[in-house]
């Protein structure tokens, strides 16, 4: 066939019939008697009996484009790929939703292919994703995922918690600059553009910081004439808190297992930093400790430890401080029960460094590298110390038996 006799004029010029095209082979042009004019693509796949069929339509598909597509089908055919099965799986990857790209990210955060994260950080990314992420975005696709999205679902998470939705945006962030960059590629995304680079674990105010609260003996005084009223579970978790120092998830996500004999051993894999904590208890403690229970807490729902309702507890308990102080107190949170321990440290006779070490804070520097004795004996002279300083609170206000504080803690 001559070249000239494949030109647009020609083949607008035919009435029916088909026409191969000289230059690209498996492309022909077809008229057929209703008129419609179509390019086809077929070719039998190398090594099987399976016959490649595609169309495309004209003039909607110039001759110049038409050859550019058939080309690109002869050389995957050429390597063995079938493009029907490339496509199908092109447009299955393309279905992927926000959900199924996070499992790959936790997978590869878990594995520690570039950067060993804390098994705490990895928890926590889990639970953002879970708790605010997934309910919001999990289920849509990521590659039509748009900025206004991504916004609408922060700002809905802020109408409960302005401090939680900071921590939303920041994890969205995270996740989707890591979808969109070299990582995401090597773990199978496609190439994709970042729909929210804005997020911002910034964009609410949330108040001051509440990194120099502490509860004051006045306030302490208050804090445990407030815990009268409140329920077992709820008064033993906050007093454990103020007596132990202990962070929050790591205290009442803890199953029973950790406690044996006074002595709390909070693992690796649940502490913040990665270091095994030994946490001694004094009398009162430990009696808050006992339990027949799998869990320290567990949860009256689900076959876990209660993390939830805690928040709430907080500021019911705020609340009655403030009716029985008579006057508004400043706000306070969980992390403030560490930093008051911290703050009255000294005073209870409590060194700096072994306080740092009850805390669970790590050495720093050269210390931090030589030093690996952990004073565990110091350590638990220091919880004992700090207990008597609770404990003489709550027998000046009376509450020895309303918070049931053994006769050994109140002898001691």
């Amino acid at each position: 066939m001559r070249r000239h006799d494949f030109t647009p004029a020609a083949l607008d010029a035919m009435t029916s019939g088909r026409r191969p095209d000289p230059a690209v082979a498996g492309l022909t042009f077809v008229n057929a008697p209703s008129g419609r004019k179509s390019w086809s693509f077929r070719r039998r796949l190398p090594g099987s009996k399976k016959i490649l069929s595609l169309t495309r339509d004209y003039p909607a598909v110039s001759i110049a484009d038409a050859r550019e597509w058939a080309t690109a089908l002869n050389e995957k055919i050429e390597r063995g790929i079938d493009p029907r099965e490339e496509a199908r799986a092109q447009q299955a990857h393309l279905a992927m939703t926000i959900e199924a790209a996070h499992r790959l990210y936790m997978e590869v955060l878990r594995r520690g292919d570039r950067k060993k994260l804390k098994p705490r950080t990895i928890s926590d990314k889990q639970v953002i994703f879970d708790r605010d992420i997934k309910p919001r975005l999990g289920d849509r696709l990521l590659y039509d995922l748009t900025d206004d999205q991504c916004w609408e679902a922060v700002y809905d998470k802020a109408e409960a918690s302005k401090d939680r939705a900071n921590k939303m945006a920041s994890e969205l962030n995270c996740f989707l600059r890591w979808c969109s960059g070299r990582e995401g590629r090597m773990a199978g995304i496609e190439p994709l553009t970042h729909p929210a680079p804005t997020l911002t674990s910034t964009w609410f105010s949330t108040g001051p910081k509440a990194n120099t609260r502490f509860l004051s003996d006045q306030e302490i005084k208050w804090l445990l004439q407030a815990l009268v009223a409140e329920n077992a579970t709820y008064r033993r978790g906050f007093l454990l808190l103020l007596l132990t120092a202990a962070r929050r998830n790591e205290l009442h996500g803890a199953p029973s297992s950790e406690f044996a004999d006074s002595i709390w051993t909070l693992p690796s894999d649940r502490s913040k930093n990665g270091d095994i904590n030994v946490i001694a208890l004094a009398p009162w403690g430990w009696s808050l400790a006992q339990t027949n229970h799998q869990w320290l807490f567990p949860s009256p729902r689900l076959d876990g430890p209660q993390l939830s309702g805690w928040f709430k507890a907080r500021d019911r308990i705020h609340a009655a401080m403030e009716k029985i102080a008579g006057a508004k107190i400043t706000s306070w949170h969980f992390h403030d029960l560490r930093r008051t321990f911290r703050s009255n440290a000294r005073r209870v006779g409590i060194d700096r460094d072994i306080a740092e070490l009850m805390l669970n804070h790590r050495r720093s520097g050269i210390e931090g590298i030589y030093d690996k004795n952990q004073q565990l004996e110091l350590r638990a002279a220091g919880f004992a110390a700090w207990e008597r300083y609770i404990v003489k609170l709550a027998v000046e206000l009376e509450l020895v038996e309303e918070l049931n504080i053994p006769s050994g803690a109140v002898a001691t």
